[in-house]
């Protein structure tokens, strides 16, 4: 009687995953939105042209563009364009630099968030721009006024992203750290911090619209600091159709420049932080 051998095992191939797909969603989404922004002009072009409204009132959206294309060429402008943006990089660092030592603080010291919890909720409704009658007596109409108001106005969403983030921090991989003989600080720099990273970044985002949003109308209350909302604040003063189509020009740049500044965050964001979607569900 034959033993019957086993037969030799066929070679397999190896499993193959699925094909690493593109981001296409992330294309068909800045597709539409440039299609959206398109579909917008064009409409504001026709209300004006065909007479629907008055081009007094609106004018047409190819003018608007040129002017704000000329406007480049008048160093005036550019000055003030140069004046906001500094206002700007500078309010969002002194932000930066201070609220997240003070989120990271009050997320690992609940004694020191209890103590501290009255003054926030205080201070923290306060409206930015409630602030500048203050600010502008005590240090006049100068970048020091606008970096003050933009301070308080950004650093409440870093503050509080960053304090949410440090909650979120599973508190068995600190305790997992502790019981490797990490200290306190090494816990805070290696676990706490890079976890946190991510909501971090969030608040940067929202308060980077919302310190560009203050600084202009700071400068458009108070006329004498240099930037576009003070440009925007003269030009308004002559009063006639030329100088509205300037403050026009200059209102689309500022917009432009929000839009691009929101680009650059969430292209750190996704570039330094994409593992995040990966882990939590990407919005």
């Amino acid at each position: 009687m034959a033993i019957a051998t086993p037969a030799r095992p066929r070679p397999t191939s190896p499993p193959t995953g699925p094909a690493r797909s593109r981001p296409k969603g992330r294309n068909t989404a800045i597709w539409r939105g440039i299609g959206g922004v398109l579909g917008l002009a064009l409409i504001l072009e026709v209300v004006s042209r065909a007479g629907i409204v008055s081009s007094a009132f609106l004018p047409p959206f190819s003018a608007v563009i040129t002017e704000a294309v000329l406007l480049w060429g008048d160093p005036v402008f550019r000055t003030d364009v140069l004046a906001t943006l500094l206002t700007y990089v500078l309010g969002m660092l002194i932000s930066i630099a201070i609220a997240i030592p003070l989120g990271v603080l009050l997320g690992m010291s609940r004694p020191a968030y209890r103590a501290s919890r009255a003054i926030v909720e205080l201070m923290r409704p306060i409206p930015p721009v409630a602030l500048v009658p203050l600010v502008l007596l005590v240090l006049g109409a100068g970048i020091e006024m606008k970096l003050v108001i933009v301070v308080f106005a950004a650093v409440w969403p870093i503050m509080f992203n960053t304090l949410y983030g440090v909650h979120d921090v599973d508190p068995a991989t600190k305790e997992m750290a502790r019981s490797f003989g990490v200290g306190r600080s090494g816990v805070v720099r290696r676990i706490v911090v890079p976890s946190a990273a991510p909501f971090v970044m969030t608040g940067i985002r929202i308060a980077s619209s919302i310190a560009l949003i203050v600084i202009i109308t700071v400068e458009l209350i108070a006329g004498g600091a240099a930037g576009i909302g003070a440009f925007i604040s003269r030009e308004r003063a002559y009063g006639d159709s030329e100088s509205y189509l300037a403050v026009l020009a200059a209102t689309l740049t500022a917009g432009l420049l929000g839009l691009l500044i929101n680009l650059v965050i969430g292209w750190v964001e996704r570039r330094y932080f994409g593992w995040e979607a990966t882990t939590r569900g990407s919005i």
